[in-house]
């Protein structure tokens, strides 16, 4: 009798996940993944979709909902398109609650689906860390509406400041110095010297301010790094406050610990995350204090051998630093991967695997053609050509999750889409 495997989630460790238990498990199981959306997002581009340059129309008009709609696609690939012809179904619903003892989870709808095996793989949601104003005023980065928002946001401070209707100089302040905050605010910059071309205006028109609690930003990554990155934002004329805490949030202005007030055009939150809620619903869920779920180093659930996890919503420590892992594609793909391999060894009957975070590979885009790739601890390289390894990398994903011509598709539509801002 087929096993009944349900993967709660479709981010890129869920959408992994189902693909290789079909391929491991063809006859042998009925594989099921639950999401709010009919698409996967492919957030790594969400900071193109914020900082895109916005085409005229016929009548020099910009075509905001067309293009909007076009923004969407560039970054929302439907699951119908990736389990095409797989044994793999789909259901657009949200998740009411997940029973561990009587093996089912409940929909939103009042439907509810029996399960052999469930894989937790619920992402992350925007975490305010109790900062008043910031799910209020600021302008949230989680999603594809969230960056759409953000572009029209931008659009509309310019030609409102044309039109007499708003003033100059225009200044986003994005909170977090993380890798999320640097794509932004340098592609942002970007897209502004077109914008204020366009609109006549002199390229003091348009302001970034970074904000970044610790002494520094990106404290995981190398000194030599760092300053690579330090060196091109100040180039592209990007302040960066290092040290400063935010206390209160409003819809044009922040104010630091230390009193200093800070007046914008814009607040853009990507200073944190936290674990899906949902997790601490689930009655015998193991969760730390912050509510991520706690797994073994095979990332199944201690003393369930049905019951996995992975990606945004667990804590794994890497034993070789002792820390808890980032929370990176790559490493939930590769969970997406270890999760799928055990789930068929527990099936089979053989010794599963043990997870070991790979080599620390990142990507930072900092504006147009210019990128800094981590390859190996010891070897990065930046520029153009780490741009080019950067489309490498969206290409090679996009290979790896859709048949050949609509990967193809996929990736030249995004390319010719996105390199305007270049």
């Amino acid at each position: 009798m087929e096993k009944k495997i349900i993967i709660l989630g479709g981010g890129f460790g869920g959408v992994r996940c189902a693909l290789d238990c079909a391929k491991k498990l063809k006859g042998r199981a009925s594989i099921t993944l639950i999401d709010r959306n009919a698409y996967h997002s492919f957030t790594p581009a969400f900071y193109e979709i914020a900082s895109a340059y916005l085409p005229v129309g016929r009548h020099g008009q910009p075509s905001d909902d067309p293009f909007a709609f076009q923004l969407r696609r560039a970054v929302a690939i439907p699951y119908k398109d990736i389990f095409e012809g797989k044994n793999i179904d789909f259901i657009q619903a949200e998740i009411a609650s997940v029973d561990l003892i009587d093996s089912h989870v409940v929909l939103d709808s009042g439907g509810q689906l029996d399960f052999d095996y469930v894989v937790f793989a619920l992402g992350s949601q925007t975490a305010d860390f109790g900062i008043p104003g910031v799910y209020e005023y600021a302008y949230q980065f989680k999603t594809t509406d969230d960056a759409v928002a953000l572009h029209n946001k931008l659009e509309n401070s310019f030609r409102s400041a044309v039109q007499g209707e708003g003033s100059l100089p225009i200044k986003f302040l994005i909170i977090g110095g993380g890798f999320t905050g640097i794509e932004l605010a340098a592609e942002l910059t970007m897209c502004s010297k077109k914008l204020s071309r366009r609109y006549g205006l002199n390229r003091r028109s348009f302001s970034t301010v970074i904000f970044e609690a610790d002494p520094v930003i990106l404290p995981m990554i190398k000194e030599a790094e760092r300053k690579k990155i330090m060196t091109r934002l100040t180039d592209l004329g990007i302040v960066v406050m290092t040290n400063s805490t935010i206390e209160n949030v409003l819809t044009d202005s922040v104010k630091l610990k230390t009193g200093q007030v800070v007046m914008g055009t814009a607040v853009v939150w990507t200073a944190g995350v936290q674990a899906n809620r949902l997790s601490a619903t689930v009655h015998n869920l193991p969760i730390t204090d912050k509510g991520k779920i706690i797994i073994e180093n095979n990332l199944q659930i201690k003393d369930y051998k049905n019951i996995f996890a992975l990606g945004d919503c667990v804590q794994f420590i890497d034993q070789k630093t002792q820390r808890p892992i980032s929370g990176l594609a790559y490493h939930a793909i590769d969970q997406g991967k270890i999760v799928a391999s055990n789930i068929a060894s527990v099936i089979k009957k053989r010794s599963s695997r043990t997870y070991k975070p790979g080599v620390n590979l990142w990507a930072v885009p900092i504006g147009g053609k210019f990128t800094l790739v981590q390859i190996s601890p010891s070897l990065w390289v930046s520029g153009f050509v780490g741009w080019l390894i950067r489309l490498w990398i969206d290409a090679r994903y996009f290979l790896s999750i859709l048949p050949f011509k609509k990967a193809l598709a996929l990736f030249k539509k995004d390319l010719v889409l996105f390199i305007k801002n270049d």
